[in-house]
């Protein structure tokens, strides 16, 4: 291992590829100096047509943050005292003292209506303002996430997908976080979420686009919370109750959120499948009328500010998670010649668990040099306990089996991060991470018939070891690039209590290089090109023995022999002020699909994720994003092309399909917003896999009331389309089955804030590199 560090440290050279933001804040006093009490701060685009940040005006003092380079043009106004505008160009933070000539004509009332678009793009990256009132009043953040460009939730709401890039990384202040502490956070803490496509090797080697979700920094001192109640009502009734608070004393700064969420879940999906040489067909359809899943969230966090940017923090995340989840079943079977006809009863009590704490320091210990360090720990756990009653042919319901199945993960992690500017245009990024995680997976199966148990005692531990360092800098002011090189090390070993051999046992060192050039063509045009290689390792969970029963004849299993997805592509975007177009292209080894397989031993057919052969593609986007007055417009569309093969596989005639999606918002009134939109996927012949085409449509409509309670309703999946059709022929199996999903849905939110607070601020990382394989 001492070779192994000495290796990553020749090697790494790498680029984070990094836009500087500023921000602009100011003082405003009257003519005789004293601060302007409230007002309204506005800031444009250099021509006036688009407003790119509002803020108030409060005892004189505003700030405007995450601000580009560019020219701007400021608007401040307050009721008594004449308008104040000037031509800003922001090329470094700066703070402004203005003063306000006193109206020598009296106003009976001031009333600013301007429309801000809520998505921006910026070099094909997408960035959606979460404390938009559109977005804001949607209680789970997982809906909120599905609302940006390009995003796919999984019919299962297990996993998050990015059309044309696979699964993304998910980045909270700068560090990852897993999906179930994403799914813990409130909505009401989030201040953005972007859509980076090409991240650079700072970030881990898994995935290849990261969706960086910012806090709301401007935490103030004092204290402040909001309380959320959202009825929802789809299949059954869903009732989501959220809080989210903070405190502070102008020193530290305590942050705190919680949510019960009570829901009636529906879900439901239907196969048929054929088995030519074995003579097999069956067609079922398995329907959870009722899950009654309650959830607790809570979130707590420590920040303590030191000299300059140096600070401590310390940040906790726990969720809960409970289902009684009858399912039922429908099978029919033919087996050479004999039919049959079952009736499946499965009474699950299920129960989830999750916690992540970590510790974060930062020093700059040297005016060019800053330094960041931390641990985390996180654990999950899952208790399953299974009653399963069969009906054959009418004969009447029996029990024929109990499980009982128990999963556990325990993850450490370590990081260390150096960023040294070298010079003015050059800066070096270097670091190194070690995560060490090990899982328990316990399963005991009674068989009614059957004496004896089944027990499946099944232990999992893997190490990752990795470093990297970036270059970034600036050639001749026109240009910017990056390179960089990351080094990940990585050994697996799984093993059933009592077996002589493992199941798996791996070790591999990998190489994964990242390039990017950013060239300035003119003020208003850039073109950006890169490449990378990337890696996706599978979550732990789908690594372990834990199964599910469907029918006597269909189980879903984990894959204890899972291997990581490698995948190299190339990337380019042309962007035009705020429009962009986009292009790339990628080739896949050992891509992972779910498929039903026959196993000879047992006699029955398997439904798993397995590693297929290989996978390519490429994709042709454009984005435009249109403002005026009233009204903002984003809309995206794209043409596809994806092709999957295996050896084991017919592979039918690949045909690219197209995905579009628009988001429209009219602002009515100061405190009103109607917003409508949707997206849409055509037909798809991805090699191996035929999937059908969707459009989906939502609605919203917002008004705060008395300035601090927001109410909105929410009409989402109009077209109720959001079902996932699905055909394939892979290993002797032809299957085509539908999963069917619960998005039709009208929705009633209300949301009051209340408090008094001056700014402050919170920071805070995840260390842990590899959260978001624990569940």
């Amino acid at each position: 291992m001492k070779c192994l560090y000495s290796v990553l440290f020749c090697f790494l050279i790498s680029s984070v590829w990094g836009q500087n933001n500023y921000s602009l804040s100011g003082f405003v006093a009257d003519e005789n100096g004293y601060a302007i009490a409230i007002g309204d701060v506005l800031l444009y685009d250099a021509n006036q047509e688009n407003l790119i940040k509002y803020t108030q005006l409060i005892d004189g003092d505003f700030h405007l943050d995450d601000l580009e380079k560019n020219n701007y043009h400021l608007r401040i106004s307050a009721l008594g005292y004449q308008s104040f505008e000037k031509a800003i160009p922001l090329n470094e933070t700066g703070k402004l003292k203005i003063t306000l000539k006193e109206s020598v004509t009296k106003l009976e009332e001031v009333e600013i209506v301007a429309a801000k678009n809520p998505i921006t793009n910026n070099n094909g990256n997408l960035k959606i303002d979460i404390t938009n009132p559109v977005f804001s009043a949607i209680p789970d953040p997982l809906d909120a996430l599905s609302m940006l460009p390009n995003v796919q939730i999984a019919a299962n709401r297990e996993s998050i997908s990015i059309i044309g890039r696979g699964n993304p990384l998910i980045y909270l202040g700068g560090q990852r976080i897993d999906f179930e502490e994403f799914r813990a956070l409130s909505v009401d803490a989030i201040d953005s979420i972007e859509l980076i496509s090409n991240p650079s090797a700072k970030y881990e080697a898994e995935g290849r686009a990261v969706l960086l979700i910012t806090r709301k920094k401007n935490v103030k001192e004092g204290m402040r919370m909001s309380v959320g109640e959202t009825a929802s009502f789809r299949q059954n009734f869903n009732n989501y109750l959220v809080s989210n608070g903070s405190y502070s004393n102008g020193k530290w700064t305590v942050q705190g959120n919680f949510a019960y969420n009570d829901l009636g879940q529906w879900e439901s999906h239907t196969f048929a499948f054929r088995i030519p040489e074995e003579d097999i067909f069956s067609d079922y359809l398995v329907l959870v009328p009722h899950n009654k899943r309650e959830e607790l969230n809570g979130g707590l966090g420590l920040f303590y500010p030191l000299k300059n940017d140096d600070y401590i923090s310390i940040n906790s995340t726990y969720k809960l998670q409970t289902n009684n989840a009858p399912i039922e079943t429908e099978t029919f079977i033919q087996s050479e010649g004999v039919e049959d006809n079952v009736l499946t009863d499965t009474e699950n009590d299920n129960r989830k668990e999750y916690f992540s704490g970590n510790f974060n320091y930062n020093k700059s210990i040297a005016k060019d040099l800053n330094l960041f360090s931390g641990f985390q720990y996180s654990s999950f756990k899952q208790t399953l306990e299974s009653e399963i009653s069969n009906n054959l042919n009418e004969d009447g319901f029996g029990l024929d089996e109990t499980r009982d199945q128990f999963y556990k993960i325990n993850s450490l992690a370590f990081r260390l991060d150096l960023e040294y500017t070298i010079l003015n245009d050059l800066k070096w990024e270097f670091g190194t991470n070690w995560n060490q995680a090990s899982a328990d997976a316990f399963t005991e199966i009674q068989e009614t018939l059957i004496p004896e148990k089944s027990i499946i005692d099944f232990d999992y531990k893997e190490r990752l070891y990795s470093g990297y360092s970036t270059f970034s800098g600036n050639f001749k002011k026109h240009i910017n690039y990056n390179f960089g090189l990351r080094v990940e090390y990585n050994q697996v070993k799984g093993e059933v209590e009592n077996e002589a051999s493992p199941l798996a046992e791996r070790e591999n060192t990998n190489f994964f290089p990242k390039v990017g050039l950013n060239i300035e063509l003119d003020s208003t045009k850039t073109l950006s090109l890169n490449y990378a290689k990337s890696i996706s390792r599978p979550k732990f969970s789908r690594t372990s023995s834990v199964r599910t029963f469907i029918n006597p004849f269909l189980e879903a299993e984990n894959n204890v022999n899972l291997l990581p997805t490698l995948t190299n592509e190339l990337t380019a975007n042309y962007q035009w002020k705020n429009k962009s177009i986009n292009a790339s292209f990628y080739r896949k080894t050992n891509p992972v699909n779910y498929i039903i397989r026959f196993d000879e031993v047992a006699n029955r057919a398997i439904f798993s994720p397995v590693n297929l052969d290989k996978e390519s593609g490429f994709n042709i986007g454009l984005t435009l994003p249109f403002s005026y007055k009233k009204w903002t417009s984003t809309n995206t569309v794209s043409l596809n092309y994806n092709k999957i093969e295996d050896d084991t596989a017919d592979v039918g005639t690949t045909n690219p399909y197209l995905y579009a999606y628009s988001n429209q918002q009219f602002k009515i009134g100061k405190d009103t917003t109607v917003a409508f939109g949707g997206w849409l996927l055509t037909r798809r012949q991805e090699g191996i896999f035929k999937r059908n085409n969707m459009l989906v449509l939502n609605a919203t409509i917002t008004k705060t009331l008395f300035e601090k309670l927001q109410c909105a309703i929410r009409l989402n999946d109009i077209t109720q389309a959001m079902n996932f059709e699905e055909s394939y022929a892979i290993n002797g199996v032809e299957a085509e089955g539908v999963y069917f999903v619960d998005a039709q849905e009208v929705a009633f939110s209300v949301k009051y804030n209340f408090g008094n607070t001056k700014k402050s601020k919170f920071k805070n990382k995840d260390v842990d590199e590899n959260l978001n394989r624990i569940n």
